[in-house]
């Protein structure tokens, strides 16, 4: 009987050491072309949305989640998205902020139809914030601030709604899930809570990475650097209690 239960324990065991890690890689496709700067990504239900800037106009793929391009489009009025930064889906529009030394003040972050068509934006925090970032969390806007070391939340009219610091600088576009806000800085891709406290963090797939996406489940990522590749990763943790044998404990999902 004991060797029984010592089986089934360590078969237990086994099962659980082979459930995914935080930011193991699921799965990964290159690019649908490949470019100079990768910068954001975004999910519109089964589709993820792939944002470049390598050429003057900036384009944008909506591409299946194993690679195949559905359609494209060029986010180039009233600036061209060379010089703008991250993207963000909310549930109609897709949103991107523009670097404020390229662009007036007065619209800073701005939305476009899934067919290119510029219809509105507005202003962010301050006239000189550097921004990198933008995600939508189902009610609001959030966005770096690099020059006020800030995370920022907007209605998408343009209001600001809260603040707080950022513990580590953001260096890509960002993504929200579960009330934590997860990007990458310095070969680290970190889960931030709403507070600005850092919950988790892995090494970036490929060692780069220049924006992330939720899918509703998993994170995805894109590849700053080449050879560019869009992964995606799983940020469960498992932390099996010898109490508790057989029962994976799902830290972030």
């Amino acid at each position: 009987m004991k060797k029984v239960i010592a089986l089934a324990a360590l078969t237990a065991l086994g099962a659980a050491a082979a459930h995914a890690y935080l930011g193991e890689v699921l799965a990964s496709w290159e690019t649908p072309r490949p470019a100079r700067d990768f910068n954001g990504l975004a999910f519109e239900g089964e589709y993820i949305w792939v944002k470049n800037t390598d050429s003057y106009e900036g384009w944008v793929f909506k591409c299946t989640t194993n690679g195949s391009v559905v359609t494209e489009i060029a986010l180039w009025y009233p600036a061209p998205s060379f010089y703008s930064y991250g993207l963000a889906f909310d549930g109609e529009y897709l949103w991107t902020v523009y670097e404020y030394w390229r662009v007036p003040y007065s619209d800073h972050y701005r939305k476009y139809t899934t067919k290119g068509s510029y219809v509105g934006g507005f202003a962010g925090y301050g006239s000189s914030s550097g921004r990198r970032a933008v995600t939508w969390d189902g009610g609001y806007i959030y966005s770096d601030s690099v020059n006020h070391k800030t995370v920022e939340k907007y209605t998408t009219a343009g209001t600001l709604v809260a603040t707080f610091p950022m513990t580590v600088g953001v260096g890509s576009d960002m993504a929200y899930y579960k009330r934590q806000l997860w990007y990458y800085n310095a070969y680290l891709i970190y889960g931030v809570t709403l507070t600005g406290s850092v919950v988790a963090s892995f090494p970036a797939p490929g060692g780069s990475c220049a924006g992330t996406a939720f899918d509703g489940e998993y994170l995805w990522t894109v590849d700053k650097n080449r050879p560019q590749y869009i992964y995606k990763v799983d940020i469960d943790v498992v932390d099996v209690a010898p109490a508790s044998v057989g029962k994976v404990k799902a830290l972030y999902r």
